[in-house]
């Protein structure tokens, strides 16, 4: 009989950003069934092999494992393929075995569609809440990783001193804090927040930000460890909403401008 607490202790920690990797180590996933998810749920741009409908699956899998969204049978376990729906709003389903080959991953993908035969269908999982953003203290930047590792990323701002340069993202963020214009953000096990920066031309916030920068809050400050390009984090924001369509505008159409040409590497550049 299968029992949650393997599944538990096989997914493993919540504490990494290689996600899709993970997944891979606790389960065998053929692209064959990934291909059907994809055709059956509503339309959206999963990027090349649909490497983002796979990162969405690697973090969705594994909170229904440790929130304990898993119904058995015999032989089989049942997740919901998170919040994905065919576009007549009717659940996706994933259905696993045991691996068959004790060398590689202990479970396998076998199907995954709005019909399954199960004892009873699983509930999709909570999607955590980030922690209140606290007002007034520091943010703290990794200036060096930001602006000299990734200087292409900020070329308009190459002319200013290393203090301006800054002191203009810090700002950047602290205009969009306050105007609520953060959204939830899946990095390092934990759910923090995306904050767009209008750093040229602060007009229009619906147009496109200049950059993006993920934050983390920790230990009464800001943490920022990087800035994006606006289409970069779009993998990382999709697992955080149940639909697409509840991202920003400009995420979405950066995003599709961009999804056909993204190598998985930029998708998780830092």
């Amino acid at each position: 009989m299968l029992k949650l607490e393997q599944l538990q202790a096989d997914i493993g920690t919540s504490y990494t950003n290689k996600l899709i990797k993970r997944l891979h180590k606790f389960a065998y996933i053929p692209p064959k069934v990934l291909q059907e998810l994809a055709t059956q749920a509503l339309s959206e741009k999963w990027a090349k092999d649909l490497h983002v409908l796979e990162k969405y699956l690697a973090v969705h899998v594994a909170w229904s494992i440790e929130q304990g969204k898993v119904t058995f049978s015999d032989d089989q376990f049942y997740v919901s393929a998170g919040n994905l729906q065919t576009r007549y709003g009717t659940p996706l389903y994933l259905i696993f075995i045991k691996g068959t080959d004790v060398t590689k991953a202990p479970w396998k993908l076998i199907k995954a569609g709005s019909q399954i035969n199960a004892p009873a269908l699983p509930a999709p999982p909570e999607i955590p809440k980030g922690p209140e953003i606290p007002k007034g203290v520091e943010i703290v930047m990794q200036h060096d990783h930001m602006l000299k590792d990734n200087e292409e990323r900020v070329s308009f701002l190459k002319d200013a001193p290393p203090v301006a340069q800054m002191c203009a993202i810090s700002g950047a963020i602290q205009w969009s804090l306050n105007r609520g214009l953060h959204l939830p953000y899946w990095y390092y096990g934990s759910m923090n927040y995306l904050v767009p920066l209008y750093l040229k031309d602060r007009e229009n916030i619906t147009n496109a930000p200049d950059l993006v920068a993920p934050i983390q809050i920790a230990n009464e400050m800001l943490l920022v460890r990087t800035v994006l390009e606006p289409h970069m984090p779009y993998a990382n924001s999709r697992v955080s909403v149940k639909r697409h369509d509840q991202l920003p505008p400009w995420m979405i159409d950066t995003w599709n401008a961009h999804a056909d040409a993204m190598d998985v590497d930029d998708e998780d550049s830092e």
